[in-house]
């Protein structure tokens, strides 16, 4: 399977319980992104595929709808960004950028002020207030490196990957990298150094 594609999406569609869901303040935090990046239309697209007109942060929906919105979003970017692999990239990307620019995202920025060390430490509870059944885990690997365990990750890696790295850099850490390692179908170890 290529990522980003139909097929892809098929895939993962099938291995969500239906009953699995995620609070709205991440799809709103998607449209965001495509009117970001995109324009109106791919907005109302987003909505359609959805089946919803808004979305209320705290209220849980269909973890699937999100997964939906997500590559509809990404194959109407692929053509600006090269494929539907690097508009998901890009999502991810601008999604954390923009999270970390609001008046929450500064006050975990200022909360993981210590370095990328404390910064992942915070990862796994920010990760379980929008999801309750993410299992997420970091751990060191060396002073300038760590390793973040993401299992049930229903989102495209490549999403993850750029919302990690704008992530970091919003942090300010300098020369970060991170490489995704799939460990199972949903499970992904996302490898990371920094300078």
């Amino acid at each position: 399977m290529s990522p980003g594609s139909r097929e892809e999406l098929e895939w993962r569609l099938s291995l969500i319980d239906p009953a699995e869901s995620i609070r709205g303040v991440v799809f709103n935090s998607v449209l965001e992104v495509v009117r970001q990046l995109g324009d109106e239309h791919a907005v109302e697209r987003c909505l359609e595929v959805a089946h919803e007109g808004r979305f209320m942060d705290y209220f849980n929906y269909p973890f699937r709808s999100l997964i939906e919105m997500t590559y509809t979003a990404a194959e109407l970017l692929a053509k600006k960004y090269g494929s539907t692999e690097k508009a998901l990239w890009q999502m991810g990307y601008q999604s954390a950028m923009s999270f970390y620019s609001s008046t929450a995202g500064r006050a975990v920025l200022l909360l993981s002020r210590g370095g990328p060390a404390r910064l992942l430490d915070t990862m796994p509870s920010a990760f379980h207030t929008t999801w309750k059944s993410a299992e997420v885990s970091t751990h060191l690997t060396g002073p300038r490196s760590a390793v973040l365990t993401y299992k049930r990750d229903f989102m495209p890696r490549a999403y993850t990957e750029g919302g990690m790295q704008g992530t970091f850099e919003a942090a300010k850490v300098k020369g970060f990298k991170i490489t995704a390692h799939p460990i199972g179908p949903l499970d992904t170890e996302y490898h990371m150094t920094w300078d």
